[in-house]
């Protein structure tokens, strides 16, 4: 063998090595190829329905430890699970006549130990047929959507209600 020769076989082992690093695959060091997500779509606006409401609805009930339901006429209602309150209370609930759905609770800020379940009656609303909801509103606009329920065939909505406040249909 030649002297040659070892050099021509290092010579060759560092031009494959050299064209292996240079192929297109990235290395460690190199900046990353890949591409970010998307940033996720804005949370959608709800709207508050509108609906006629043609008379006002006021009713008050003492609900204890024990818990109870409050109906409100046309498949509206509310009930406050065992355990919910910490003592007697008297609950007035209103529905005002007008072109919302709203419900209004006193005595004004009520904590509840356990969720309650407000159940409204849309049918008088206009909505479209489906991913109705309860949202708690401060001063006419949407702060949060409550986790509801709906049930497009009865035309009514479910939800969880923590606290007394305002609270409407929207869609």
């Amino acid at each position: 063998m030649s002297r040659s020769m070892p050099v021509r076989l290092l010579l060759g082992a560092a031009a494959i090595a050299f064209a292996v690093a240079c192929g297109e695959q990235a290395s460690p060091t190199s900046p990353s190829l890949a591409v970010a997500p998307p940033p996720p779509p804005p949370p959608k606006v709800q709207k508050v329905a509108v609906c006629v409401i043609p008379k006002d609805v006021i009713i008050s009930k003492r609900i204890g430890t024990a818990g109870g339901r409050i109906d409100l006429g046309q498949h509206d209602s509310f009930q406050v699970l065992p355990g919910a309150l910490q003592n007697d209370t008297t609950i007035t609930v209103r529905i005002p006549a007008g072109n919302q759905l709203r419900v209004q609770f006193s005595p004004a800020g009520l904590q509840f130990r356990a969720p309650t379940v407000l159940t409204l009656n849309y049918s008088p609303c206009v909505t479209p047929t489906f991913d109705v909801n309860i949202v708690y509103l401060q001063a006419d606009t949407v702060v949060e959507v409550i986790p509801s329920v709906d049930d497009p065939i009865a035309k009514t909505v479910t939800g969880f209600v923590r606290h007394f406040s305002s609270y409407a249909v929207a869609y």
